[in-house]
């Protein structure tokens, strides 16, 4: 009975070591069972939240109809612009002359020259354009698109192509207005672009790499953006992606308006990296307006060289503040000259307005129109006076920049090595064969001169307001100012002058 007994307590043990190492060989599976059921119903849990949330969810539906309401009036623009090339090297019949010379009709051939021919070719481009009055055929798109264009085809959403009846374009905002036949054309409103603000959400839609149609999304990272490409700039900066192909395509907002023209980027690789540019819309239309009623755009001109002043020059001029421009010097026989402007004034409004720097000066003379009285108020002498000119029409061409000319070094300070300028020195370094002054021939690397811009090859005409026509002069103004800061008037070949704020080692 009791070996029976035992025999059972052993059979019990036996059973439970094996039952043990049963569940612990199992125990893996199980808890990684448990974890997938827990976490497939952890799952399923958020998608039916997600379902719950989309219902309330208005972004997508925001961005589809705006989408909607403004492609069928983005168009894509093909452009061909003939250009003349000199005969090629490569060429066949050119080579064959060259190597075996040329016939004289008894079998022998003779090396002689050929004038060379001019060869045509066809340069092919792509852009983006967007139509803004579909009863008229008028459609907004870049100048560098289409502005000096032979011909011009316009394919619009649906598929039909037209010819461009007429190009208009402003080299100087880089804006052009295609006219093409206004036969059952959708178009898209001009928005207020003042009244856009930084963060605001926007799309951009155009031809990227020839992809027609396409949106994309973003926010106005900033808003009054210069490059320094284009002389009237006032870009409204976005991260919605822009590629080659977009430019001339629309920024709009929220509202379906287009509050810019994209027309630029800045990348280290040639393609997106969130930094894209459009035109101010409010801009576009005042352009499209002249050009399309007189073919060319009339703007406002006082006949100043202007420049920003930093802390340095205001401090150094004595000025209240920075905010405004300073005149380096009024053109001869200019609006500004005869209204008794002079060299050194500091503008600082316009009619009242104020006037925080170059880029808003430039756009508020001109709105203002030639023929009309201006009042100029600025700073001259410690005090603050306005004076009344009549506004002139800015002239069409540009002075054209040249390169200054080579460098040569005889003496200097304060980072700055000079000559004294001659006139053959003013040949070669592109300056008037009056001008006066010393020529910089080299800027130390780790000099202050160097950290505010002064390169070789500009001319420094005076310094702390004294006249400056030798080394010798130099010498002595820098002597005088006693290791104070030096502020210079230089002449940059081509570009005019400017004024820096020069601080001592």
């Amino acid at each position: 009975m009791k070996r029976s007994v035992k025999r059972k307590r052993y059979l019990l043990v036996a059973a439970g070591i094996v039952a043990l190492a049963i569940a612990i060989s199992l125990a893996p599976s199980v808890v990684e069972h448990w974890a997938y059921a827990a976490a497939r119903g952890t799952n399923q849990a958020d998608r039916e939240l997600l379902v719950k949330l989309s219902e309330k969810e208005q972004l997508s539906t925001l961005f589809r109809t705006v989408a909607k309401t403004v492609k069928p009036a983005v168009v894509v623009i093909r452009v061909k612009k003939r250009v003349l090339l000199p005969e090629s090297r490569l060429d066949p019949d050119e080579f064959m002359r060259r190597f075996f010379g040329e016939g004289d009709g008894r079998g022998l051939r003779r090396r002689m020259p050929r004038p060379p021919r001019e060869r045509m070719r066809i340069r092919r481009g792509l852009g983006s354009g967007v139509i803004v009055d579909a009863k008229n055929g008028y459609l907004l798109t870049n100048d560098h698109v289409a502005g000096d264009a032979d011909e011009v085809e316009v394919i619009l959403a649906d598929g039909r192509k037209f010819q461009a009846d007429w190009v208009r374009s402003d080299s100087h905002t880089d804006l052009a207005v295609v006219k093409i036949k206004p036969d059952r054309l959708s178009d898209a409103a001009l928005g207020d672009s003042d009244k856009a603000e930084v963060g605001d959400l926007v799309l951009a839609i155009g031809a990227p790499e020839r992809l027609p149609q396409t949106v994309t999304a973003g926010i106005i990272s900033a808003k009054e953006r210069r490059t320094g490409s284009r002389l009237y700039e006032n870009f409204i900066q976005t991260d919605a992606a822009i590629n080659h192909g977009n430019s001339g395509g629309p920024l709009v907002n929220m509202r379906g308006e287009i509050i810019g023209i994209n027309a630029a980027i800045i990348s280290r690789t040639g393609v997106n990296e969130g930094i894209g540019f459009a035109i101010p819309s409010n801009m576009a239309r005042n352009v499209m307006r002249q050009l399309v009623d007189s073919g060319k755009v009339v703007r406002g001109f006082l006949g100043v060289t202007i420049q920003d002043v930093n802390e340095k020059l205001a401090e150094s001029f004595g000025l209240p503040h920075s905010r405004g421009a300073l005149v380096i010097e009024p053109a001869k026989g200019g609006p500004a000259e005869e209204a008794g402007i002079k060299a050194e004034d500091f503008i600082v409004a316009i009619d009242g307005e104020p006037v925080d720097n170059v880029n808003e000066l430039l756009h508020l003379v001109a709105s203002l129109v030639p023929g009309s009285k201006a009042k100029i108020t600025v700073y001259r002498a410690d005090k603050e006076r306005t004076v009344t000119l009549k506004v002139a029409s800015r002239p069409e061409n540009e002075a054209e920049a040249r390169r200054p000319g080579p460098e040569r070094t005889e003496t200097g300070k304060d980072g700055l090595r000079v000559r004294t300028l001659t006139a053959e020195l003013a040949r070669m370094s592109g300056f008037e064969q009056d001008a006066s002054g010393v020529l910089i021939v080299n800027v130390d690397a780790d000099s202050d001169a160097a950290e505010q811009g002064l390169r070789p090859g500009m001319l420094i005409e005076r310094v702390n307001g004294r006249k400056i026509a030798s080394t010798k002069d130099f010498g002595e103004a820098v002597a005088a100012a006693k290791g104070k800061g030096l502020r210079l008037r230089v002449v940059i070949a081509g570009m005019g002058r400017r004024y820096f704020v020069v601080s001592p080692k």
